[in-house]
């Protein structure tokens, strides 16, 4: 009796979109247009969260909620833009202490 693994599963139901073998599928985005599509969301979520903190100081928006919530979106995704920029720093670091 034959084993149902994932593997066995894999040849019996080929994907569909899968590249015929030989034939490397290329990326559709590289990972700088990635990392530039990135900064531009977390520029965005920045400009939205300084325009909620105006809104609320100036009384044109009384929903103190929403402004914490736009704040706080803000700061996790600065702080994660900036930890990806210390790993790609201490990443280039490593590689220019390689001998060739």
């Amino acid at each position: 009796m034959n084993d149902l693994t994932i593997s066995n599963l894999q040849t019996v139901f080929p994907s569909l979109n899968a590249p015929e073998k030989g034939q490397m599928e290329q990326p559709k985005e590289s990972f700088g247009d990635y990392m530039k599509q990135s900064l531009k969301e977390v520029n965005r979520e920045l400009v939205d969260a300084d325009q909620a903190i105006e809104d609320l100081t100036t009384g044109r928006n009384k929903d103190i909620h929403g402004t914490m919530i736009a704040m706080q979106k803000a700061e996790v995704s600065f702080e994660l833009v900036m930890q990806v920029r210390n790993k790609l720093v201490s990443a280039y670091d490593e590689i220019r202490k390689m001998s060739i």
